[in-house]
This record gives C-alpha cells, sequence and structure tokens, in this order.
C-alpha cells in the first residue's frame, strides 16, 4: 500500500501541489466570485465574475476569518464580498458607511455625519455606458457624498423613484426578486444592535427612522440599485470579520438572459470606472 501512495504521489505530485497552491491562493490571496443578481447594477451585472482582491485590507489564515496581519480597512464606496449574516450567503454590495458614522434616514433622503447626498441625472449618451434590460424603465444618477461618487440606478417609471421628488421618493426596495428571500423578515427599531430595519416586503414605508450610529466594527452596505437590493436595510449590520476582500474587475462576464453568451466588452474591464464617469458628471459643462 505504501508503495502504491508513493508511486501515486510521484506521478502526480506537480498537479496536486498546483491544486493545493490555487486552492491556498483563492483562499488567502485573490478570488473571482461570480455575481447572482441585479441588486449592482448599472457598474456591475448578473452574470460577471468578479475578480476580489483579499489582501485589500489584511492577511488572513485560509479557511478562516483569523488575522496575520493588517493595514487598513474598508472604506465609504468600496465594493466589498462578505457573508450575508442572515444565512450565510456570499453577497457583493458598496460600503456605504463605516464605524462611528452617523447614519439618518428623513424622508428617503441619506444623511451621513451631518451631510446629505446629492443627485446629478446622467445624460442619455452617458447612460448609455449601462447596458441594463429596459433603461428605459430606469433612471441613472451620480450620487454624491462625504467626497465619493458613483453611479446608482433607480425605478424610472411613473410614480416610482426620483432624487428631485423628495430626494429619492421610494429608494427603498419594493419586494422584487433579490428581496424575496427575506420577506418573512420583521422591521426593527433596533438597527443600532444589527438588526434589519425594514421587512423587505414593505421597505417603501420605511421613509423616516431615528438616525443611528455604526457601532463598532460593523459596516453598513448598500447596493446601488436602489429599488432591487437586499442589503444592510433589510439584513442588519455586516461584521468587519465577515467582509473578505474589496472587488476589483470583471474578468469575464455571460449574460444569463441570452443562453449564457460571453459578454465579450465586459471581458477585464476595472470597475473604477464607474467612479471616472460619476467624476467626470461633476465638471461637464
Amino acid at each position: 500500500m505504501r508503495d502504491r501512495l508513493l508511486k501515486f504521489w510521484r506521478d502526480w505530485r506537480g498537479l496536486l501541489v498546483f491544486f493545493a497552491v490555487m486552492i491556498l491562493f483563492r483562499s488567502a490571496v485573490a478570488d473571482w466570485n461570480q455575481v447572482p443578481s441585479g441588486s449592482m447594477k448599472p457598474g456591475i451585472l448578473d452574470g460577471d465574475r468578479i475578480v476580489v482582491d483579499k489582501l485589500a485590507w489584511d492577511l488572513r489564515v485560509p479557511f478562516t476569518t483569523v488575522r496575520v496581519a493588517g493595514w487598513s480597512h474598508p472604506a465609504r464606496g468600496d465594493v466589498v464580498t462578505f457573508d450575508n449574516p442572515v444565512d450565510g450567503r456570499l453577497f457583493i454590495k458598496r460600503v456605504v458607511a463605516v464605524p462611528g458614522d452617523r447614519v439618518e434616514w428623513n424622508r428617503n433622503r441619506l444623511t451621513i455625519n451631518g451631510e446629505v447626498a446629492s443627485y446629478v441625472a446622467l445624460r442619455a449618451a452617458e447612460a448609455r455606458h449601462f447596458p441594463v434590460d429596459d433603461p428605459g424603465n430606469h433612471r441613472f444618477y451620480r450620487e454624491s457624498l462625504l467626497a465619493a461618487s458613483r453611479v446608482v440606478m433607480l425605478d424610472g417609471r411613473p410614480g416610482a423613484s426620483d432624487p428631485h421628488d423628495n430626494v429619492l421618493s421610494r429608494l427603498l426596495a419594493t419586494g422584487t426578486r433579490n428581496c424575496e428571500r427575506y420577506a418573512g423578515r420583521e422591521a426593527s427599531a433596533g438597527a443600532a444592535l444589527g438588526r434589519a430595519i425594514c421587512r423587505c416586503a414593505d421597505l417603501g414605508a420605511c421613509s423616516t427612522f431615528p438616525a443611528f450610529t455604526v457601532p463598532e466594527g460593523k459596516y453598513w452596505m448598500m447596493g446601488d440599485n436602489r429599488d432591487n437590493s437586499s442589503d444592510s436595510r433589510v439584513i442588519g449590520f455586516v461584521d468587519r470579520q465577515s467582509i473578505y476582500g474589496r472587488a476589483h474587475a470583471v474578468a469575464f462576464s455571460v449574460d444569463p438572459d441570452n443562453y449564457y453568451w460571453p459578454r465579450f466588452e465586459r471581458f477585464f474591464t476595472n470597475l473604477d470606472w464607474q467612479t471616472r464617469l460619476g467624476d467626470a458628471i461633476a465638471v461637464r459643462p
């Protein structure tokens, strides 16, 4: 038996070592994750395969959350992957508030540390950068808050979201497919304790709630597709140790609604381009 194992090792050790190194690399250095939903549209589409930098803030023991060394923490505006505290599924969202930030919703107006977000509508030519289904039913805005900007997508149908009508009159989700999994979660005034603020089936009713401070070691996440995202408004705060890495680029992409046909134009695209577009809108004539 020992001789057979030695022979197997001699014959296959190169391949076995290669797979072991790849597994360790994906666990501790960098990984690529599939985007399962449209909650981060318009910048990230369902079917994208995202490259995640797991050394963005720290080094961890492979297959654990134990930090060996750390050099920074997630910042506002970072797109990150993390374990959903409700069911453990891997999520990708944007960091909106960090520990110590004061967050408030007042008539669906997002305020962080006393600053209210501003919104600038994209022109038609600028909106064409975002290949989403039914573009006529969506509105695209440059959202600016605390010296950071990004492009967000809202429901553009009559009577839906409009940041110039009560500055996001229906910013919260409306029970569509990205929310269905959490439809039974109860609203809670104790969001500062890490519980959900709103029921996913009736998030539109949560237009105002008291200000709260993000606790130490916790983060407040939101999807860029503001009308269709199960984020911290539903799942509560996210622990720092549950955040794995920062999304860096789209490695490749397929269209799940078109027989998984490759979206070649999205291959090897950097996610920072959306921020650059938002900055360009800010200085346009």
